[in-house]
């Protein structure tokens, strides 16, 4: 018999709803910035093919990424691992709105992005089934799943939406950066799994 808490027991845990705001927040910002990078460079002064070489950057460092990602995992406790892993693209935005038309900050917000894209959905399914066990885990992971696709959907739509009302990526790489922020705390308080 798999252990782990029954469908009704993880609806009622917070953790779940800690886990589905860090997985919906994150999946919402880091997807609306993957799907914009090029125009959100274009935005800061850099021409169209520069922008789209540099973005090329995210899917290289996406392998190092997921791959880091479950290094780390397999070390540490994963809601620290969660939380540092959402908590990284908000320096790229940082690099993108303090000095955004300098080459080498736009490679390294890519390569930042890049390392992080993808995260969002290790983590999740790892920390689900750390928190919930296996018992009731697909309808569990299920909800939170719904949450990332919802955020993936919405995110690019978002972004867009922004821009096309101020002209300008900046509010959107600010609203990332308090999302991408509160997602991290979200995964920070979960605190300690229960034991196995």
């Amino acid at each position: 018999m798999m252990g782990g808490v029954s469908l009704r027991e993880g609806l009622r845990s917070p953790a779940l709803y800690k886990l589905l705001l860090a997985g919906g927040f994150f999946a919402f910002t880091i997807m609306g910035g993957v799907v914009h990078f090029v125009p959100i460079l274009q935005d800061v002064g850099a021409a169209p093919l520069e922008a789209a070489s540099i973005a090329s950057l995210i899917g290289i460092f996406s392998i190092v990424g997921r791959l880091g990602t479950g290094v780390l995992l397999d070390r540490f406790p994963g809601h620290w691992v969660g939380a540092v892993a959402f908590l990284v693209p908000v320096s790229a935005c940082a690099l993108l709105l303090l000095n955004g038309g300098d080459p080498v900050s736009q490679m390294l917000a890519a390569a930042i992005f890049g390392l992080s894209v993808g995260s969002e959905v290790d983590v999740i399914a790892y920390l689900a089934a750390r928190y919930f066990g296996l018992k009731s885990f697909g309808a569990l992971y299920g909800a939170l799943n719904m949450a990332l696709g919802v955020g993936l959907a919405f995110g690019p739509l978002a972004a867009g939406m922004l821009f096309d009302r101020f002209d300008s990526y900046t509010s959107f790489l600010m609203l990332t950066m308090v999302m991408m922020t509160a997602s991290a705390c979200a995964l920070l308080i979960l605190g300690s799994p229960p034991p196995a």
